[in-house]
């Protein structure tokens, strides 16, 4: 079944391809914008050097950029928190609500912040979780050898990837206005806890081979590669929230999981 959630979330997107780039392309494109006139202002690349003897930059070029780079580095990442919460929120309604946009997906009325900050929450809680699990997997491999330390980290990925989906069921219906607490979609999820698991594993599988496909052509074409490499990362975006989605209307709206 995991198998066929993938395929469900890839038809998602692709069977809608239009509306999918109309709610993402949009809003990163202004988000690129945005990280280009702030490096032009801040003195970049120009007033950078990097040191060819590290590969890292020389911090005797770092005075000479724009001193106001320290107040606008929060805000340029808290615009790109909106823009996932942008993003994802009109994904989200456009699935469950059938809410259709324009070159750019509808701000106004959007609990677009209120989607950010349950997810920067469940995303503490994980990283909270995360770190004792690593420090002991760490503890573990030093005795067993690299190889084996490699293996135990991506078991703790692929349990907090799995817990991610379990908890993360309750951020679609924050993006339609209906929201339940981490309590509920932790209950909600239940019923199909290792089905959840197989697809956690299954997208790690797709993000390690993906990301083994772009190395191979960056040694050779580095220019195709970064740019598959756009269209890779949009995809992984858009397949997360499309799987949140199928999940939250199957175990919540109790919808056919596959249609």
């Amino acid at each position: 079944m995991a198998f066929q959630i993938i395929r469900h979330a890839f038809s998602m997107i692709f069977g809608n391809l239009g509306q999918a780039l109309r709610v993402s392309v949009g809003p990163y494109m202004l988000l690129i914008l945005i990280v280009v006139a702030f490096f032009i202002m801040a003195g970049f690349p120009g007033a950078l050097q990097i040191d060819p003897t590290t590969g890292y930059i020389n911090p005797e070029t770092v005075g000479s950029l724009n001193p106001m780079v320290a107040l606008f580095v929060p805000l340029l990442i808290a615009f790109g928190l909106f823009v996932f919460g942008w993003v994802a929120v009109s994904w989200h309604r456009f699935i469950l609500l059938e809410e259709y946009s324009g070159a750019l997906p509808p701000v106004s009325g959007r609990p677009i912040w209120p989607y950010i900050w349950t997810s920067f929450l469940y995303g503490l809680l994980l990283v909270l979780a995360a770190i004792p699990l690593f420090v002991i997997a760490g503890l573990i491999g030093s005795i067993f050898g690299p190889a084996f330390t490699e293996i135990l980290f991506l078991g703790v990925g692929a349990i907090m990837t799995y817990i991610w989906f379990r908890i993360a069921i309750a951020l679609p219906s924050v993006a339609i206005g209906k929201p339940i607490g981490l309590a509920a979609a932790w209950q909600a999820s239940s019923s199909m806890s290792g089905v959840i698991f197989a697809v956690a594993v299954l997208l790690m599988v797709i993000n390690g081979l993906a990301g083994l496909v772009i190395g191979l052509i960056a040694s050779f074409a580095g220019i195709i590669a970064f740019a598959l490499d756009l269209v890779v990362q949009w995809t992984l975006l858009m397949l997360g929230i499309s799987i949140l989605t199928t999940f939250y209307g199957h175990l919540i709206e109790k919808r056919p999981l596959i249609e």
